[in-house]
């Protein structure tokens, strides 16, 4: 007697490392994933209170066979400061928008190698909170032969949604740190910026980096990343700047800006950057003369004084 295949769940959220967005990840390993994509990956929608709006993505099945999917909208929430989030993850009530969606086809067979417009819409409560609200609607494969081992695939491919919902919103974003190496022996220069979220929107500040010399000269200039930052989250944002040889010490500076207002956020470090592994023989090679310098001092001035007079210099 045969046993009943074992069904292996896996997210292909992955995909959400766009500009801005939430990257996402399962926990289930060891799933044979089905070609299959969803584009865009994130939606960001604004809408009122009591208010109606319609969107789409387009879902994509890569396969050689007739796939049948069915659409869910589920909680999404963020596990680390990274922007990682588990699918599924239970999200505090008053930030979910699961129960806000619903997908024109709930469930549908979508052909091989064809790409397909899938419709939805959101109905926004008419006492919802101003602010950000979160959540993704995914299409759910059925569960397919998972190779050699008998298991059978099942593959969630979704998009994120981020609904603003207009009113009395709270916009406050800090940067927690700024901090990078004391010490380097080449650029670039590596980073770390980490910024809170203390308001009811979601926030992506938006920044440049300067790098001067201790002469106060401009010697590099680069863009932070925009991320999303959730509300009553920390995220961290990395980013690497500057290039060729440098030496001393260096000046960074980071402004970033968010909001509807453009309210300013300023951070400023030091690195000092000395590349001894590029410099060592020449130091070593100075060290050599130094210490024939001062062995020699007493054979050089003698050396002098002859060359100098003529005459045998005195004992």
């Amino acid at each position: 007697m045969h046993s009943a295949p074992k069904t292996v769940l896996s997210f292909t959220l992955t995909a959400l490392v766009a500009a801005g967005s939430l990257s996402f990840y399962s926990k289930v390993a060891n799933a044979q994933s089905l070609p299959v994509s969803v584009s865009p990956a994130r939606i960001e929608i604004t809408a009122a209170p009591g208010g109606h709006v319609e969107s789409s993505f387009k879902f994509w099945n890569g396969t050689d066979s007739d796939l049948p999917i069915e659409m869910q909208a589920i909680d999404v929430a963020q596990e680390d400061e990274e922007g990682h989030a588990l699918a599924g993850g239970a999200e505090a009530a008053a930030n979910s928008l699961k129960d806000w969606i619903t997908p024109e086809y709930p469930g549908l067979s979508v052909a091989p190698k064809q790409e397909i417009t899938l419709p939805f819409s959101i109905d926004v409560p008419a006492n919802a909170d101003p602010g950000s609200h979160w959540g993704a609607l995914v299409a759910v494969t059925a569960p397919s032969p998972g190779g050699s081992s008998g298991a059978a695939v099942q593959v969630r491919t979704g998009v994120i949604l981020l609904v603003r919902v207009l009113g009395d919103a709270k916009e406050e974003l800090t940067l927690e740190s700024f901090s990078l190496p004391r010490f380097l022996q080449s650029p670039p220069i590596s980073f770390a910026a980490r910024f809170r979220n203390e308001g009811t929107v979601h926030e992506a500040p938006a920044g440049n980096i300067e790098v001067r010399n201790i002469l106060g000269m401009l010697v590099a200039t680069g863009t932070l990343p925009v991320r999303n930052v959730l509300p009553g989250m920390v995220r961290r944002v990395d980013a690497t700047v500057g290039d060729g040889f440098w030496l001393g010490r260096y000046t960074v500076l980071l402004s970033a800006t968010y909001g509807d207002a453009g309210q300013q956020l300023v951070a400023r470090s030091v690195v000092w950057v000395v590349p001894w592994r590029k410099l060592w023989p020449w130091m070593v090679l100075i060290l050599v003369l130094l210490a024939l310098f001062f062995v020699a001092r007493k054979r050089l001035s003698a050396a002098w004084y002859v060359l100098r007079t003529g005459k045998v210099p005195p004992a």
